[in-house]
């Protein structure tokens, strides 16, 4: 039998089946499919419906990780549904967040 010295190379290299992996190991995680803002305002309050005059349902210091509820923010584009890393959803103003990477510990088990 005829070898190149690639085909040698190519017989040479270890086989890895990927059954030797933990289930630990195997197991992947989901980042939040919309994205996430960071909070840049000193604070902001979520709101309950998409306006300045809503009931306040939760407020998110400076800095702070916001997950993007939905695909899209409001038809007029200046609020967001998200949900805070304790899980409060609310609408938060656009002008006071920015988008941001999800940290990973925003990830969920596959």
């Amino acid at each position: 039998m005829h070898m190149t010295k690639y085909a040698a190379l190519v017989l040479m290299l270890p086989v890895t089946t990927g059954l030797s992996a933990s289930p630990a190991e195997a197991q992947t995680t989901v980042r939040p499919p919309y994205g996430c803002f960071k909070v840049t305002a000193k604070s902001l309050d979520l709101r309950e419906k998409s306006n300045r005059n809503a009931i306040v349902v939760g407020t998110v210091a400076k800095g702070n990780i916001l997950v993007k509820a939905g695909r899209f923010c409001t038809a007029g584009g200046n609020w967001c549904f998200v949900t805070t890393e304790k899980g409060v959803q609310g609408y938060a103003d656009k002008s006071k967040i920015a988008i941001a990477a999800c940290p990973a510990r925003l990830s969920k088990p596959n």
